[in-house]
């Protein structure tokens, strides 16, 4: 590319990160793709590890545990959008900067706008974090919802025991369908017949439906032993 090409290139992208920059930004450019959920950048000339807000992947590098189900695509994915790319990272307001293990909590904006934490549930390669509240929570409740609906990336047909992250996914006898419709909530892993006492308590918010027991049990949900008895036994693949 001659140089005065790579300058206009280069211009390009400092005005396109600026057009949706708010006061507090910060510009750094991703050294790599830690996890599907961690990024290590550099920021003002120094190595920085950044947790996403408001999502969680599978894991895929802990030393302690086996790599999850689908953790090594959900890091290809944060890779394929990020890795050695420029974004802008922002804080969320009132929120603690950092979290205990001294990485930096961000919303990390890409250089077309889009914003990374969001892309990563919308299209299934993770889910909402729910356990500290943000700003963009109903927003990314919203992306979890469409994904499992739609069956993307974990949540897709066929990949029962995909939230609890044991490798592979569980293999289950054959059961009996249980007709829906049935629910579960965003923030759990069992699903319920509407009636079931413990449906009652499913925040309004947190409420998701399925069409039957397979499609719960595509989406990593376990039947509730209350309404619809003990689960399946399972057996390795």
């Amino acid at each position: 590319m001659r140089p005065r090409a790579s300058a206009v290139c280069a211009l390009a992208l400092l005005l396109a990160v600026a057009s949706f920059a708010a006061p507090g930004d910060q510009v750094a450019t991703v050294l790599r793709v830690v996890d599907g959920d961690t990024l290590q950048v550099s920021l003002d000339g120094r190595a920085e590890k950044v947790r996403l807000i408001g999502v969680d992947t599978p894991e895929s590098v802990d030393p302690r545990r086996p790599v999850q189900y689908f953790g090594k695509e959900a890091a290809a994915f944060t890779r394929s959008l990020a890795s050695g790319k420029r974004v802008t990272l922002r804080g969320e307001d009132g929120a603690p900067g950092r979290d205990k293990y001294d990485r930096l909590l961000r919303y990390v904006f890409l250089p077309d706008g889009r914003l990374l934490n969001a892309e990563i549930i919308r299209l299934g390669y993770g889910h909402a974090y729910l356990r500290y509240p943000f700003s963009r929570m109903e927003e990314f409740r919203s992306h979890e919802r469409r994904a499992r609906a739609r069956h993307l990336g974990l949540w897709a047909q066929g990949t029962p025991g995909a939230r609890r992250g044991t490798g592979q996914p569980a293999v289950a006898r054959p059961a009996p369908v249980a007709r829906g419709p049935l629910v579960g909530s965003l923030r759990g892993t069992v699903f319920h017949r509407p009636g079931c006492v413990k449906a009652a308590r499913i925040a309004p918010a947190n409420r998701i439906e399925f069409a039957d027991s397979q499609d719960a049990a595509a989406a990593g949900y376990a039947p509730c032993r209350i309404c619809l008895g003990p689960p399946p036994a399972r057996t390795s693949p």
